[in-house]
């Protein structure tokens, strides 16, 4: 179900206006500052119903503006174009498709994946575990999207047996939370797990592409020892989670291990290293979306050329033209991009906010 058309409204830099969209690769360049990233982001706001940038709906507004709208137009097979809107205004975010009220943001961004390699998308070998996390859970929900539910209920039941932990119940009290908890946590283990068993072959394949010197592996941590049953842990740490007032083993505390020759790759690989890795993880995440039967995803890759040398980036592109899917790149000069005439099915440059396509 690729994207088809995008229109937006007092959004960020541009200038009102709608373009039609192509179902394969896409390039748009223009100037540093002409509204490149914008385009981008507002592609990944009408899709999922956030910014690839992390910014609030109130920072995504135009100076002096107390609303924007992006709209966006989908389409399926021999289906008709079917809108997704996005809108911001009174300091409320309202979703819509078609003419259907959408109220959470989980039930909208399933309508249409989509995936961004930034900048900021290096984030995911050197910050926190919590981004690792995200970008697990992108991957499960979008190949199994029961696991939103699954993982909607953990995140109550650990909220109220952290509201409980606060509020200094003794253990009897809090025992029914803690079972539920426990049960969910389970679920959520499994679900992740079998999804990072089907990655990180893909993954292993993917880097060879970029680094065949080296090894890359993946390994998932569920939270807790992996030797000892969740219950019996809360039970022998109750004292500990209470002192705290939050309950520290579990989901939320998972991890993703990215080692590099059997090393922490945070740790010894270079920066250069660190983009490919990068890329070859989201392009995985991509193409194993490709395989689980959904090939209707987007993926967006924010400057492209200033990430990767020609070589590499040559690389990306093959690995793009083998995924069926729709891809926008964006980049200073086009001529930058190691692309030869003729793949790249649409172009696109913006000026001043102004999107023209060429």
């Amino acid at each position: 179900m690729p994207l088809c058309s995008l229109e937006t409204y007092q959004f960020r830099n541009l200038q009102p206006g709608k373009i039609e969209l192509d179902s394969g690769l896409q390039v748009v360049y223009g100037d540093n500052a002409s509204g490149k990233s914008s385009l981008l982001d507002a592609m990944h706001v009408v899709c999922s119903a956030k910014s690839f940038l992390a910014a609030p709906p109130r920072k995504l507004q135009q100076f002096n503006s107390h609303e924007f709208s992006v709209i966006g137009e989908v389409t399926q097979h021999d289906y008709p174009r079917q809108k997704l809107q996005f809108r911001w205004q009174d300091s409320q975010i309202r979703l819509m498709q078609g003419l259907q009220n959408i109220r959470r943001t989980s039930e909208y961004a399933v309508l249409q994946p989509v995936q961004a390699i930034t900048p900021l998308s290096y984030k995911l070998i050197d910050d926190s575990p919590d981004i690792r996390r995200r970008f697990m859970d992108w991957g499960v929900f979008h190949v199994k999207h029961e696991y939103i539910d699954i993982w909607r209920r953990f995140q109550r039941t650990l909220s109220q047996r952290n509201a409980m932990l606060i509020q200094g119940v003794d253990d009897r009290t809090l025992s029914a939370w803690s079972n539920e908890y426990v049960l969910l946590s389970q679920e959520v283990h499994e679900f992740r797990s079998a999804y990072i068993n089907l990655l990180d072959s893909i993954v292993r394949q993917m880097i060879a592409r970029f680094l065949p010197s080296v090894q890359i592996s993946i390994k998932y941590q569920r939270g807790w020892d992996n030797d000892r049953e969740l219950g019996e842990i809360l039970q022998a740490h109750f004292r500990q989670d209470r002192e705290r007032h939050f309950t520290y083993y579990g989901p939320q505390r998972a991890e993703l291990t990215i080692r590099l020759d059997n090393k922490p790759a945070r740790d010894v690989a270079s920066r250069g290293q660190k983009k490919l890795i990068t890329f070859a993880m989201y392009l995985s995440q991509a193409s194993l979306l490709q395989k689980m039967g959904n090939n209707s995803g987007l993926l967006l890759v924010d400057d492209l050329p200033s990430e990767l040398d020609a070589d590499h980036q040559s690389v990306v592109i093959e690995i793009l033209q083998e995924l069926p899917m729709q891809v926008v790149i964006s980049c200073i000069d086009q001529q930058q991009l190691e692309i030869s005439e003729g793949i790249a099915n649409k172009l696109f440059h913006v000026k001043h906010g102004k999107i023209k396509e060429v």
